[in-house]
């Protein structure tokens, strides 16, 4: 087992890329407690080891000069041959993926050096800017009012250009409904919303964060941590935990990503445009979603598709897509085909089957079935954020739901893939891979 010391050993012989270029001795002890305090709270919230020997490799590798390559983890780890097939098990990936949502998780309301792991490589450095796919996230509190009254939502911290960009967009979009061709409501996609009296509720996608204290009582971080996704969440693992009842508490905060909060916002003129009355649907985090509201309105779902889960709403019921073990997998059930993400060409440091593909693929879903009491529900969702944000884009495209029409008919529960390619952060094609009929009477 890896502990303070052996950790400090390790980084007196660092040599890691160090942006801001401190003094050797200071950066190598920030390395080792950074390290140290990092490889606490995993052993805390870990059953499985694994990502903690997975960790400790990568401290003992983060001085060497190249980067461990996946095959030679996989045979040190997890005690693979050395006729591992990388291209065909995603073990190490799927690892290194939860090790960095973790880390992203640590570092979360820091500034200055933190611990992180590139997108794209397997090396442990110490650098001055956090890279996530999330940097953008708008961070929401919510606030109980008196008995009876419903909860509101305010924004207590949004990052960068999300700023103006979010809400200019929610102010302009009251203005903008003739941006969208009326000849949406047509499509089968839209149709339905269209038609019904009652208006749609647009439910984004948001995470649970947890507050963290220290010893003294005072607030330290925001984190999410996987296994508590809600406040009922929390009081499950303090029961199991009640050495932590003094150090993590619930707000009742949520973290929205950029992604989904400017796809919400771009689905407002869409919702209005298609509607006869031109009304301007209400945007509410899927948190605070109810059976009641559920039962009571239509639902615009805008998610990540491994998010789906979560809904309060068997809005995966009657799919026949699953995510695969892989975080990074999506499966169609019917054929048994795997769908995988991957990163474009620049991004996929150290492997061998690229050359010939220099594209990045991600997965957008689409879905629209009846609810539970004639209402609709609309599921707007894909893998990465690329896709997601390709698919509010394509709902509002009227020639690639001709497309989809031609396909489903007039039915009023389908659901549909498209792979979207990718290349330096650009979207160079969208293709529809599979459109498929729903029986509407078990979903």
């Amino acid at each position: 087992m890896v502990n303070r010391h052996i950790l400090l050993e390790v980084a007196r012989h660092l040599k890691t890329i160090d942006p801001v270029s401190p003094d050797d001795n200071e950066t190598n002890r920030f390395f080792a407690n950074q390290a140290a305090q990092f490889r606490d709270v995993l052993v805390s919230e870990n059953r499985s080891k694994t990502l903690v020997h997975l960790f400790d490799y990568l401290v003992a590798r983060s001085g060497d000069p190249r980067a461990p390559k996946e095959i030679e983890i996989a045979m040190t780890v997890f005690g693979k041959s050395a006729q591992f097939d990388t291209s065909q098990d995603s073990t190490v990936r799927v690892h290194i993926h939860r090790l960095r949502r973790q880390l992203e998780s640590f570092n979360y309301g820091k500034s200055g050096k933190l611990l992180q792991i590139p997108k794209g490589d397997y090396r442990l450095l110490l650098t001055e800017e956090a890279e996530s796919a999330d940097d953008d996230a708008i961070l929401i509190e919510v606030h109980s009012k008196p008995s009876g009254q419903k909860r509101t939502w305010t924004v207590i911290a949004i990052c960068f250009a999300a700023t103006a960009i979010f809400w200019g967009m929610l102010l302009f979009s009251a203005r903008s409904q003739d941006s969208v061709t009326s000849t949406l409501r047509q499509t089968s996609f839209w149709k339905p919303i269209a038609a019904h009296e009652r208006l749609p509720l647009i439910a984004a996608g948001d995470f649970y964060m947890v507050v963290e204290s220290g010893s003294d009582g005072k607030i330290q971080r925001l984190a999410m941590r996987p296994a508590i996704r809600s406040g009922r969440d929390l009081d499950k693992y303090l029961r199991m935990h009640p050495d932590q009842y003094s150090k993590l508490r619930d707000r009742d905060i949520h973290r929205l990503p950029a992604t989904v909060a400017m796809g919400a916002a771009e689905i407002l003129p869409i919702v209005a445009s298609v509607r006869p009355d031109h009304a301007m649907a209400d945007i509410i985090p899927v948190s605070q979603i109810s059976q009641e509201t559920i039962d009571s309105n239509n639902i615009i779902y805008i998610d990540r598709f491994s998010e789906l889960g979560m809904l309060r709403s068997p809005a995966l019921g009657q799919s026949h897509f699953a995510p695969g073990p892989d975080p990074n997998e999506l499966r169609d059930l019917p054929s048994g085909r795997t769908f995988r993400v991957r990163a474009a060409a620049e991004n996929q440091i150290g492997r061998d089957d690229v050359a010939a593909d220099p594209y990045g693929y991600d997965y957008g879903y689409i879905a629209s079935y009846p609810g539970p009491s004639g209402n609709q529900i609309i599921v707007i969702s894909g893998m990465e954020d690329a896709a997601l944000a390709q698919m509010v884009k394509l709902v509002g495209d009227k020639r690639q739901l001709g497309i989809l029409s031609r396909q489903i008919g007039d039915a009023k529960a389908f659901e549909a893939l498209y792979q979207v390619r990718t290349s330096g952060g650009l979207i160079f094609d969208t293709r529809l891979l599979i459109a498929r009929v729903l029986e509407a009477s078990k979903v």
